[in-house]
């Protein structure tokens, strides 16, 4: 495969682990984010100081180099509806406008989320069921989406579950403080390392890249029934009632037969081989 130039628009923690797979495989990767400076050296990755949500910051990275894929990894500014439109709304648009602006066609991969569904009933949802978030972040995150798919380029949205594994452990430390609720409502979730390793995947296997795919793993599971494993592992003993679902963020059963359908294997079929990691 040729060597890409590969732009992270973005450079947390999924995109610096798709960063390593990437320069692995030999491609030239630039890092963008406001303060690179924080960020950890990875061998063979050019890291920049830009901000996305700066038109004229974006206009640079495009301007510096001929970029062939463009990977999108935002986070909101603050947990408000504020703070997500300025985090991915913001940012999307000024990424719409340069990009109309280029005499050549870049692939863009866009990470979103599974928060743009609005299902309460523990309905299966997949790419094509309906988006009607309740949230004030699931509907900034879906007018995101929007400006991504009218890109005048070839694009691909991932839309995450929950995505868990080193750093990302809210449930552990709310068990581990006597804080668990439990919900008899379905949740979904995604290893950070299979976010990262679809992403590349993706990379290398042009050929099976659609417009949108649900990434997450194989196991819808009950919220409690998570909780009673990890207490499980952690040795904690888990009191208190179940209570009935939904819970805050919905109850729904995630597909993810179209990321299967390219050929990609899990690393972490189910939370149970991904929580089973140090």
């Amino acid at each position: 495969m040729n060597t890409m130039n590969i732009l992270l628009l973005g450079y947390g923690d999924i995109a610096q682990r798709s960063a390593r797979l990437m320069v692995a495989d030999n491609h030239q990767v630039v890092g963008a984010c406001r303060n690179p400076d924080n960020k950890p050296l990875i061998n063979g990755v050019e890291t920049v100081a830009a901000d996305a949500s700066n038109e004229q910051d974006l206009r640079a990275l495009f301007s510096a180099r001929k970029v062939d894929l463009v990977v999108v990894t935002l986070t909101p500014s603050e947990y408000s509806k504020e703070g997500y439109r300025q985090g991915y709304v913001v940012p999307c648009r000024h990424l719409q406008q340069v990009i109309s602006e280029l005499s050549y066609s870049p692939y863009v991969i866009y990470v979103s989320s599974t928060g743009v569904y609005g299902q309460r009933e523990g309905e299966w949802v997949d790419e094509s069921s309906p988006t009607a978030p309740d949230s004030d972040s699931g509907k900034m995150l879906l007018q995101a989406e929007h400006l991504i798919r009218d890109l005048p380029v070839p694009s691909t949205i991932l839309r995450c579950s929950g995505i868990y594994g080193e750093g990302r452990d809210f449930m552990r430390k709310q068990l581990q403080q006597g804080k668990a609720t439990l919900r008899d409502s379905w949740t979904n979730r995604i290893h950070q390392d299979d976010v990262a390793s679809f992403i590349f995947h993706l990379v290398r296997f042009p050929q099976h890249r659609h417009r949108l795919f649900l990434v997450s793993d194989d196991k819808p599971t009950k919220q409690y029934q998570v909780y009673q494993y990890l207490a499980e592992q952690e040795g904690v003993e888990l009191n208190g009632p179940v209570e009935p679902g939904p819970g805050p963020r919905g109850s729904k059963r995630c597909s993810n037969r179209l990321l299967r359908s390219t050929g990609y294997s899990l690393l972490y079929p189910s939370y149970k081989e991904g929580l089973a990691q140090p």
